[in-house]
């Protein structure tokens, strides 16, 4: 048992395993949250110089948090990052101790947590993160001047993350995800094309006749270009895909190329690798940062966050009651426009539905008829698919838009307790859940979607 790894062989490399694993065993399958808690609380008292010391007293919190006993994860949270201030998680701590103070309603600590979380912060995004929380926690209190005070703060220091990006929006009183006020959609990419060539002729100090619209020799001769192509068209895409992307990374070190196989492989449909081909070519230029990659002629970024199958996606958008760049930022963050992925837990296709899922959908649907799951690889079937659980997920949660992505990625059971916990407030929605890869994948299609906007609405 694990008590007597415990008890018996202290010295043993699985010893602080074993108390992990008890403590597992204890919230998760018996329910016994507090005893859980208690478990890893007296392994750091016992071993407080132990490098798993600090992570079992965050993991302490959590489970206490999950047991409802807010004031005592948030004592702990403190206590971590009190006795581990080297530690880089110590603003995290303080952080979640300052959301559980915000939940219990006692605002003034909770102000007082996230402004020492403030000061623990290293990076942008944790600076930015504490200012946002600290001009909400002002607004609850009344002081509505400091709330836009600590909201300027915040959108200024990280200007394309997602904590800037949402003080934005509650400095311009906007929930998240609102639509542009314009939307422009036709963007001449041939146009923008000739314009990067001629860009990259310049930055790279290439030949003023370099070709950079047709392949070179080179790439045209290729075995793996050859092969490419042959397993293309035999619809053999995952082989053909590995074909490609060889000769990608082979040419990774010259942006000529890389322009040239990018725009191929775009004409071709595989829009994955041709992204990334022309990502490297920034990423050559010297814009590895993603905001100063923003900054480089249109094209790349009209590439990079690209309207494809706009023709399935606009409609759909509109028959669902969605923003069409919501769509498309959804379908970025789930396959980047890769219509035949397939993930290891069996989701399939651009919008990556689930098998059992897409019969249900389906089977509500009506359609299409005789349904079979490799349908799921059908832009037209995973489109509207995915549009539909959506659009299901969000009515059924309170036209919550954060609470249908949490359900889309992590199930509506788990979206439901969340928004019970959160109420109509997006924000500790986010923070409430407690999934870490569920908060990603919110926050990214967040950022996602402000790109998406500022690409294709019209510049002042």
């Amino acid at each position: 048992s694990w008590d007597t790894l415990i008890t018996t062989y202290p010295n043993n490399r699985y010893w602080s395993e074993a108390w992990a694993e008890k403590a597992y065993t204890q919230w998760a399958y018996q329910e016994y949250y507090e005893d859980a808690a208690n478990t890893l609380l007296t392994f750091a008292q016992q071993a407080p110089g132990h490098e798993d010391a600090p992570t079992f007293l965050l993991d302490a919190g959590r489970i206490l948090e999950r047991a409802g006993r807010l004031e005592e994860a948030a004592q702990v949270w403190e206590r971590m990052a009190s006795e581990y201030a080297d530690d880089t998680r110590a603003p995290l701590a303080l952080f979640l101790a300052g959301i559980a103070r915000y939940r219990l309603g006692d605002f003034e600590q909770a102000l007082t947590t996230f402004q020492r979380s403030l000061l623990f912060a290293g990076s942008p995004e944790e600076q930015a993160r504490a200012h946002l929380w600290i001009g909400k926690t002002h607004q609850r209190l009344g002081d509505l001047d400091a709330a836009q005070a600590a909201w300027q703060r915040a959108q200024s220091l990280d200007p394309i993350g997602y904590y800037s990006l949402r003080a934005r929006d509650l400095l311009n009183g906007q929930p998240p995800f609102a639509p542009p006020t314009a939307y422009r959609p036709d963007v001449d990419l041939d146009a923008e094309r000739a314009e990067a060539a001629s860009w990259l002729r310049i930055t790279f100090n290439l030949p003023a006749d370099t070709d950079l619209d047709n392949l070179s020799p080179n790439l045209l001769q290729d075995p793996r270009m050859v092969r490419g192509n042959e397993l293309w068209e035999l619809g053999l895409y995952d082989e053909a895909r590995l074909e490609f992307e060889s000769l990608r990374l082979a040419v990774s070190d010259d942006p000529a190329e890389c322009f040239r196989l990018g725009n191929y492989l775009l004409h071709l449909g595989l829009y994955r690798p041709a992204i990334f081909a022309l990502r490297q070519v920034l990423t050559l230029a010297g814009k590895e940062d993603h905001a100063a990659s923003l900054q480089a002629p249109p094209y790349f970024g009209h590439v990079r966050y690209g309207l494809y199958y706009a023709d399935l996606v606009i409609p759909t958008a509109e028959e669902y009651g969605f923003h069409p760049l919501f769509l498309f930022s959804v379908m970025r963050q789930e396959s980047l426009f890769e219509g035949f992925v397939h993930s290891t837990a069996g989701a399939r296709g651009l919008m990556q539905i689930i098998p059992s899922t897409g019969g249900n959908i389906a089977r509500n649907l009506g359609w299409p008829v005789g349904f079979q799951d490799d349908d799921l690889y059908r832009p037209i079937v995973s489109i509207r698919f995915g549009a539909y659980y959506l659009a299901n997920n969000r009515d059924a949660l309170g036209n919550d838009l954060y609470a249908a992505l949490a359900a889309y990625n992590a199930g509506p059971g788990n979206a439901r307790i969340w928004k019970t916990l959160a109420g109509d407030d997006p924000d500790l929605f986010l923070e409430t859940v407690r999934f870490a890869e569920t908060r990603d994948y919110i926050r990214s299609i967040y950022e996602t979607y402000a790109i998406y906007t500022s690409l294709y609405s019209p510049r002042p």
